[in-house]
């Protein structure tokens, strides 16, 4: 049996009656905030790592680009609860 004649089969057994379509169909609000709330915690997770990333650097290179390696400590030690709500306070500028 081929896989159309197979189909056309499990089409038949599964007639079963749709439910009636409502006069106002209103699809579903997508979650905004939840989506924006994932997009910031990712931000800062990803923010995180550049930092420890950078911490790797010699100190004649944090120099070069104007870093020092005390703040990017704290910046890495900082909770990710903390990092979102200053890239909050930032965005809201």
């Amino acid at each position: 049996m081929r896989h159309s004649e197979q189909q056309q089969q499990c089409n038949r057994t599964d007639d079963r009656p749709r439910p009636p379509m409502p006069d106002f169909y209103m699809p579903a609000m997508w979650p905004v905030e939840l989506q924006q709330a994932v997009i910031d915690w990712f931000v800062a997770w990803r923010k995180r790592r550049l930092y420890q990333r950078l911490l790797r650097l010699s100190d004649r290179q944090l120099r070069m680009r104007d870093l020092s390696r005390p703040r990017l400590i704290e910046k890495v030690q900082m909770s990710l609860r903390q990092a979102v709500e200053e890239q909050r306070c930032e965005r809201g500028r």
